[in-house]
């Protein structure tokens, strides 16, 4: 997608390099979790209160009848409790509406409600907050949003309220629309918010959030009066550069030194009642692979009338987490608040996750930018990581990316590793290139990080940092990575790019999403895929119950069905033109891996 809109600066290098640019595009927004199986009911009564604090990535099918916009905490700026609806070009899996078209003035995403039940009322109002941009791609003049409300009476959508983009970010606003008439007084009203703007990606960007219908409000009934977590769970290693680590490191180790305390941000908003609301904050539970480690339910009672401001309150890390790891492990922790009962529960909790496997990490998991350098073949990508605490027995295996694809599909690249330069903290002397050329693929969710194995382990431990990165080896596009704009790289772990000579200190912000392993492969193994061999073809796709699959190449073949979970789930041998039997699996999409000789292909294709 090479077509797709350039956003931000393009950092122009030297008059001798001028076309090496280092860019970022908006990043797909979107879940793989479709609402499915909802059902349309007319007898839902007032009030009508969503703020996207559910945390599970969708709409609440029990409110709203589609599942298109992204429920997240990714793109909000200075939001006022967690979770937002964020509304771009993309649909619920976080693919484009339509590849390719960045046109504004189009209809992209929307959220409908299901039918309410309005009959007999009087002073109905729908209010909702919204925000240009956030962390996203600031909508232009050319795009808006809009509401409309729906007719039971004539079975027409009319045009209501609108706010047109201004190219730049903003704080939240509030929306206040009457309901009115007796076209909307009725059993089967429904109202939509909806994003005109390009329907080729995460652009033109708007966070929706408190949305509220009810009766008996006046246009002055705007404010929220709740207290709710303002930010979603810090991550659980604190502000260390780490986000994740190698569990065999014990807690001693520079690497995975733990936090002695994690900090929240929540808000008291609106009117302040009599006295303030006395609550119970820093309450929590904390899991290591599912087994409670320590909880706290008695805790301090804080009560203040300091309202409309974010607040803090710190949590101890329990003295018994993460001691003497024997596996991987996955932390999970939950935390919350109660005391005076007010607005809405969900937001009074949040979670958090952290997985210790074979790896370093420095993102959060979140990517809100795609990264690339554009203009050059074999354009290179180095990111500093000290690794000092690692072992001879703990060479790299591989690594692991957060790429973003494009149509015609040539993200060709080559994982490399460079020595410290003698002098400065740049890349230096060439440790390590891959013999293989592999294909940048996005996994099915949006988010996954695609491992990519290495042809033989490296050998790194006579270095106390390395650099790691790739090699683009795309002739035809540019290969982009997910960048994480909420975490900044630290000053000892910079990141640099260069066009194949020279070397240059990145100026975007945030912490890409490439993460190197050590000492094992992951199961859910990426493997490279051979490029010029590729001659077969399998038909139709979607599929339905029968998969056609014909190789050109010669001698029997083996075709195996996998999920998405790594799971093989039909694998039989067969001749260069065979039919498989799909009928028993259920729609989604799946993996097809095909070997014949010492020849590798693999490739997604839909059952439906």
């Amino acid at each position: 997608m090479k077509y797709l809109k350039l956003l931000l600066s393009f950092w122009v290098i030297s008059p001798a390099f001028a076309q090496v640019q280092e860019v970022t595009l908006p990043w797909p927004s979107g879940t793989s979790m479709a609402a499915d199986g909802i059902e349309t009911t007319d007898t839902i009564l007032p009030p009508f209160v969503d703020d996207f604090s559910r945390g599970s990535g969708v709409p609440n099918p029990a409110l709203w009848s589609d599942a298109n916009v992204w429920i997240n905490d990714a793109l909000p700026l200075y939001q006022n409790s967690v979770g937002v609806a964020t509304f771009d070009g993309c649909n619920e899996f976080g693919k484009p509406y339509m590849a390719g078209n960045t046109n504004s003035d189009t209809l992209a995403d929307v959220l409908t409600s299901n039918y309410l039940n309005l009959q007999g009322m009087s002073n109905v109002w729908l209010s909702f907050q919204y925000q240009r941009a956030g962390l996203g791609e600031a909508p232009s003049s050319t795009d808006s949003l809009v509401v409309q409300f729906y007719s039971p009476v004539d079975g027409q959508w009319t045009y209501i309220w609108g706010a047109k983009g201004t190219g730049s970010a903003d704080a939240f606003r509030t929306a206040m629309l009457p309901v009115q008439g007796a076209n909307y007084l009725q059993k089967g009203f429904r109202f939509r918010i909806a994003a005109y703007g390009a329907r080729g990606g995460a652009f033109d960007i708007w966070n929706v959030d408190y949305v509220q219908l009810d009766k008996d409000r006046n246009a002055a009934d705007s404010i929220v009066t709740e207290p709710a977590f303002a930010r979603m769970h810090p991550l659980i290693t604190g502000n260390k550069s780490y986000t994740s680590w190698p569990w065999w490191l014990d807690m001693s180790n520079s690497l995975a030194n733990r936090p002695s305390s994690l900090t929240f941000t929540y808000r008291r908003m609106g009117t302040v009642p009599s006295g303030g609301w006395s609550l119970n904050l820093g309450q929590y539970r904390w899991f290591e692979n599912g087994t409670l480690v320590q909880q706290l339910t008695a805790v301090p009672v804080i009560t203040n009338t300091q309202h409309d401001q974010d607040q803090t309150f710190d949590v101890a890390v329990p003295g018994a987490a993460l001691g003497t790891l024997t596996g991987p492990t996955v932390v999970e922790t939950k935390v919350w608040f109660d005391g005076s009962a007010a607005g809405l529960r969900s937001n009074d909790t949040v979670r958090g996750t952290l997985e210790l496997d074979n790896y370093l990490a420095l993102d959060d998991g979140a990517a809100e930018r795609a990264y690339g350098i554009e203009n050059v073949i074999g354009s290179r990508v180095a990111q500093k990581f000290i690794t000092g605490g690692l072992g001879n027995s703990d060479s790299l295996k591989g690594v692991a990316f957060n790429f973003i694809t494009f149509e015609d599909d040539n993200n060709a690249f080559k994982i490399a590793v460079w020595a410290p330069a003698d002098s400065g903290d740049v890349p230096g002397q060439l440790l390590y290139i891959s013999d293989s050329t592999y294909e940048g693929a996005q996994g099915w969710n949006i988010g996954d990080v695609i491992p990519y194995s290495l042809g033989s382990a490296v050998d790194i431990s006579a270095y106390n940092a390395v650099w790691i990165g790739y090699v683009d080896m795309s002739t035809q596009s540019t290969v982009y990575v997910g960048l994480d704009r909420h975490r900044a790289l630290p000053n000892n772990l910079p990141r640099y790019y260069g066009d194949g000579f020279n070397w240059y200190p990145s100026l975007e912000t945030g912490a890409l999403i490439m993460r190197p392993y050590f000492r094992y492969d992951p199961a859910n193994m990426k493997l490279p895929i051979c490029r010029d061999d590729r001659e077969f073809r399998f038909y139709p796709n979607p599929a339905t119950t029968q998969l056609n699959v014909q190789s050109y190449g010669e001698g029997d073949m083996i075709v195996r069905i996998v999920g998405m979970d790594g799971r093989v789930l039909i694998e039989q041998c067969s001749t260069p033109r065979t039919s498989v039997d799909i009928s028993t699996l259920a729609d989604g999409a799946y993996v097809m891996e095909i070997i014949q000789g010492d020849q590798f292909w693999r490739t997604k294709w839909m059952k439906h």
